[in-house]
């Protein structure tokens, strides 16, 4: 299902705050984990990105940052 193909959703969507947009994400991914995690088969482009982390990780050249900083970085590019 395409929400633009389904008008009220997207209108009532459109209408909620970032905050209650995040509360319903949050709400949605926690019901799709619980109740359908086997039935969801995850993106084939996935296992390669995965693959090439362990291996930085495994000769030791990945970088590690804080979590915080990181959304913060995201925040100041995004913007």
């Amino acid at each position: 299902m395409i929400l633009d193909d389904n008008p009220p959703v997207a209108l009532m969507l459109e209408q909620l705050t970032a905050d209650q947009k995040w509360q319903a994400f949050q709400f949605l991914w926690k019901e799709v984990v619980k109740d359908h995690q086997e039935e969801i088969e995850p993106p084939a482009w996935h296992e390669e990105i995965l693959r090439k982390r362990l291996e930085k990780i495994k000769s030791g050249k990945a970088v590690w940052h804080d979590l915080g900083q990181a959304f913060e970085d995201l925040r100041k590019e995004l913007a």
